[in-house]
């Protein structure tokens, strides 16, 4: 009789594990499909005095700069597209960024560098924005 519940016991136990084992699979597979990934996104660097009503349709700016130039103040505009385009890659339009941050630092003509917080998008614009800023704050070359 002793062996007979040992062996329902271990049964038992068996059948719970294998539940249990399924449970996390059906788990696992239910966050698998719910995850979504952000659409890829194409991105460009606008330059501009003004950015318009028209130009906020099309583009979401992760990143501003605003510089003297001779005529006038500009502004430099990383920005998100929002519709399908032959754009850049993020690191592509950052690096064109970054290149024109760092010549108007180095000339001292820059006026200020902002990161547009609510409009980034993942891991990679924040990355991207942070070292922008911190390219922003670094003192200019002297030669």
């Amino acid at each position: 009789m002793l062996n007979i519940a040992i062996a329902a016991g271990i049964l038992l136990f068996a059948a719970a594990g294998y539940i249990a084992f399924m449970n996390s699979k059906l788990i696992a597979d239910k966050k698998r499909e719910a995850y979504i990934p952000p659409p890829a996104s194409e991105y460009t660097v606008y330059m501009t005095p003004q950015f318009t009503e028209e130009d906020k349709r099309t583009l979401s700016p992760i990143g501003v700069m605003e510089f003297r130039d001779p005529q006038g103040l500009m502004k430099v505009y990383l920005c998100r597209v929002k519709n399908e385009s032959e754009d850049l890659k993020l690191e592509q339009a950052g690096n064109v960024f970054l290149h024109h941050l760092t010549k108007a630092r180095d000339t001292g003509t820059l006026m200020f560098y902002r990161t547009v917080e609510e409009a980034l998008q993942g891991p990679e614009e924040k990355s991207l924005t942070d070292r922008l800023s911190a390219a922003a704050k670094k003192k200019a070359r002297t030669e």
